[in-house]
């Protein structure tokens, strides 16, 4: 509330108390005429029907006044609320919305490329160990391709585009506790179990983290957080 409004109320306020204490001089002096006490009170009578007038044209300039300083204050204050929502949503439009929203585009295709390469890697190397008779060959028939390197399995299939980028959703879904969210069970992706190790938590941290149903927060938090330089 500004000064001049405050002002204002303030003015309204002690023209109306004015008028009401008149009132009150008025309607005793009339009850002394009625009772035929005409003299002094018929003279008193006519200077308090004078001074009550001056009040009420007071009164009604103070409530101009005062319409005129609310409607200044309501213009302030919607100026003030527009400039608000100006200043907080610069950063929510709908062109950093876009631009957001091909990063996460873009991110996703990534995704879903490497384990396209993938796929087609692992049938490559592994028709090259069986040429070869190799023992990295585990399973080389319909509906198993699997091969070892250095300690881990790579597989045909486990790695599918559709699986990662969906669950992918399904955290920022559950994160944000959007309603709609994919399908994709409570435990861990291998492709996720990565992603919390090297964030810092152990195989049991993580599977407690998905039967309790926070799996999705942390890794979410994992990614903001930035674990690119742990995970090579």
């Amino acid at each position: 509330m500004t000064t001049e409004l405050s002002e204002a109320q303030r003015e309204l306020a002690d023209n109306r108390a004015e008028i009401a204490e008149l009132q009150g001089l008025i309607d005793g002096l009339e009850e002394k005429v009625r009772e035929g006490e005409e003299a002094e009170e018929a003279q008193l009578l006519g200077e308090q029907y004078g001074l009550k007038r001056l009040a009420e044209l007071r009164q009604e300039a103070a409530e101009r006044k005062l319409a005129k300083a609310e409607a200044a204050d309501l213009a302030r204050r919607r100026s003030e609320a527009e400039e608000a929502a100006r200043a907080g949503m610069v950063e929510l439009s709908d062109a950093v919305l876009a631009e957001k929203y091909a990063a996460a585009l873009n991110a996703l295709d990534d995704l879903a490329e490497a384990c396209v390469r993938r796929e087609d890697a692992i049938r490559e190397h592994l028709a090259v160990f069986a040429d070869l008779g190799m023992p990295n060959v585990i399973a080389n028939a319909p509906p198993q391709h699997i091969f070892a390197l250095d300690g881990e399995l790579f597989e045909v299939g486990t790695r599918r585009p559709q699986d990662l980028v969906t669950r992918a959703t399904a955290h920022v879904f559950r994160v944000r506790a959007l309603r709609d969210a994919p399908r994709i069970g409570d435990r861990a992706h291998p492709v996720e179990r990565v992603l919390t190790a090297a964030a810092g938590m152990s195989e049991q941290e993580t599977k407690a983290a998905g039967e309790s149903g926070a799996l999705a927060g942390r890794l979410v938090e994992a990614a903001r957080e930035g674990v690119k330089g742990a995970l090579r």
